[in-house]
């Protein structure tokens, strides 16, 4: 959790929790431009001073929100959250890597929050900003392993916004599909796919 949210006291943090959870339950049902300020403080058990002392309005509360569970993904993924796991760590074997399993493990803490921001009813700028972070994270995993951009296949940017995507429409179906499996295993699954491709033997397309 972002060192913000830890130094809040606890019934501040829990009003806040309270609210946001709110929020997130009533975007499938209403439509985010729908809900009010006071659908939010009813659903939450709060008044609404309560909610204008943490915030401005909805919009405010949204924004907020997704700041912090951006940060707090961005938190669990950065080096000092694996006490520099990627010093002299080998991405060609099968070893898993402390990162991937943070990344697939906020995501199922804050599972709710995920699901309506991805979903039909979510904010597309939530969506925007989670492949941005997803980039960046896929981004330093590529240059690890292969730093020269003669030895890639295909241009980097390419590379990269190919695998992002790819990462994106699996969490996304991991949620629809209401986790299948753990974190622990679509982490081993994703960073295979990433390292190693989806075929054994190399590309099904070559013939001895």
């Amino acid at each position: 959790m972002s060192t913000k949210n830890q130094k809040l006291d606890p019934r501040v943090k829990r009003s806040r929790q309270l609210l946001r959870d709110a929020l997130v339950a009533l975007i499938p049902e209403k439509g985010y431009d729908a809900i009010t300020v006071q659908d939010i403080t009813e659903l939450a058990t709060l008044n609404r001073a309560t909610f204008y002392l943490h915030y401005r309005d909805k919009h405010d509360l949204m924004r907020q929100s997704i700041d912090e569970i951006l940060n707090d993904l961005l938190e669990s993924i950065s080096p000092s959250s694996t006490e520099n796991a990627d010093d002299d760590f080998d991405f060609t074997n099968d070893k898993l890597h402390p990162t991937f399993i943070h990344l697939f493990e906020q995501i199922a803490q804050h599972e709710a929050f995920y699901r309506v921001m991805l979903g039909e009813k979510g904010m597309p700028h939530f969506t925007s900003r989670l492949m941005e972070v997803i980039a960046a994270f896929i981004s330093k995993g590529i240059s690890i392993v292969q730093p020269d951009d003669n030895q890639l296949t295909v241009p980097r940017d390419i590379l990269i916004r190919y695998i992002s995507a790819a990462f994106l429409g699996v969490i996304i179906w991991w949620l629809e599909n209401d986790m299948p499996y753990t974190p622990k295993y679509m982490a081993t699954q994703l960073m295979r796919l990433a390292t190693h491709g989806p075929y054994t033997g190399g590309s099904p397309w070559r013939h001895a």
